[in-house]
């Protein structure tokens, strides 16, 4: 398990990428449909907020396997958030 702080600054970069892949979409793609990269980019903000308020908070630190548990379970969250979001990206016409 890495720090707390690192693991929020992971967060933070990683949707960072992911909207700055949904402005490049808007900005340059000729034909974008700018409504649903719109809602990309909410899901965007909504995911981060959501992830980082879930780092903050701390269940169970009397107990090391249920801390372990916890963050294992966030930490696969995030890569299946990310992921999901990039193909959302990737699927805009």
């Amino acid at each position: 398990m890495s720090s707390r702080r690192k693991l929020k600054k992971n967060i933070k970069s990683l949707m960072e990428l992911l909207y700055i892949d949904c402005l490049f979409y808007k900005v340059f793609v000729v034909d974008a449909d700018k409504e649903a990269a719109d809602k990309v980019i909410d899901r965007i903000v909504e995911t981060e907020a959501d992830l980082l308020k879930r780092v903050s908070i701390t269940e169970g630190k009397e107990v090391k396997g249920r801390v372990k548990t916890y963050y294992k379970k966030l930490e696969a969250d995030i890569r299946q958030q990310t992921n999901a979001i990039a193909k959302e990206i990737a699927a805009l016409p």
